[in-house]
């Protein structure tokens, strides 16, 4: 399928671009260019590797692609002069990470934040905001728009911040220590599963919604 040309995945060192190495080089450029525009400018500003598996990319492809990915404003991981180290990071990466879904932030730009938080840390934007790690006791996000968590989430979530009662908020390892949306409070005695798994969270009324959140759509 076309969409299994280039998959995007984010880790902790940032956005993993895997491109699929049985497939023609003017499939995958044309196919990585229309993913970068209809995410419209939602992955600006992260470091990127692109991987094709072990026999690595010819070096003018390789260039080629990684312009179209600065023209969105992304940027190449400086530790690329490693190939070996680099395989070996991206190896691990792809049997842990998860995609990114552009589609949450319905093509609006957010905030990516490329690590862990840790207690007394404290994000906010205006948008969304991915952070590429885990959000610690302590730490609190603050968006106003939907907040995605590409890691374990133990700390202060605020989505919809201003009002917007249609954010959600998406986590692997869902167990915050406070979650609002749209200022309206989650119960602070609710159970959360705990479960290695993403889960969306939505207003429907003054109800929390808690579902199981499928990242292969």
């Amino acid at each position: 399928m076309a969409s299994d040309l280039v998959s995007i995945k984010g880790t902790r060192n940032g956005l993993l671009i895997l491109l699929d190495p049985n497939k023609d080089y003017e499939e995958i450029r044309q196919n990585l260019m229309r993913k970068m525009e209809s995410a419209r400018g939602f992955f600006k500003g992260a470091n990127f590797s692109l991987y094709q598996g072990p026999n690595g990319i010819p070096i003018k492809q390789k260039n080629e692609l990684e312009s179209i990915c600065r023209q969105y404003g992304l940027i190449p991981n400086a530790d690329q002069t490693t190939p070996v180290r680099i395989i070996s990071k991206i190896k691990k990466a792809t049997q842990t990470s998860r995609p990114i879904i552009s589609q949450e932030t319905g093509g609006e730009a957010a905030l990516m934040v490329q690590r862990s938080l840790r207690a007394g840390q404290c994000v906010t934007n205006k948008k969304h905001i991915v952070v590429l790690g885990d959000v610690n006791p302590g730490a609190e996000v603050i968006s106003g728009g939907n907040v995605m968590v590409i890691g374990s989430c133990r700390g202060v979530i605020h989505a919809g911040a201003g009002g917007n009662r249609s954010a959600r908020i998406i986590a692997r390892r869902l167990n915050p220590t406070a979650l609002s949306i749209a200022g309206e409070r989650l119960n602070p005695e609710t159970a959360f599963s705990g479960l290695d798994e993403y889960q969306t969270v939505r207003l429907a009324g003054e109800k929390f919604i808690f579902e199981k959140y499928n990242i292969g759509r």
